[in-house]
């Protein structure tokens, strides 16, 4: 995937967040999207994955805390 890619998923991701924020009406929006740019680079460029099969055991797990 190209950085221009890449790019437009994070803004696809920042989108829906807000999206979700606002079909809750509450929640905390800083955090995830300042962090939109890193979930699309791990996602698409970066971490083996199979969505079609969740429990492939070569699959890389990824342990995100965003925390006080």
């Amino acid at each position: 995937m190209t950085n221009y890619q890449l790019a437009r998923m994070a803004n696809k991701i920042r989108q829906d967040v807000v999206a979700m924020l606002e079909a809750a009406g509450s929640g905390h929006s800083a955090g995830p999207l300042g962090m939109s740019d890193v979930f699309a680079a791990l996602y698409f460029a970066i971490m083996r994955h199979d969505p079609k099969n969740p429990d492939w055991d070569k699959r890389d797990i990824c342990v995100i805390s965003n925390g006080h």
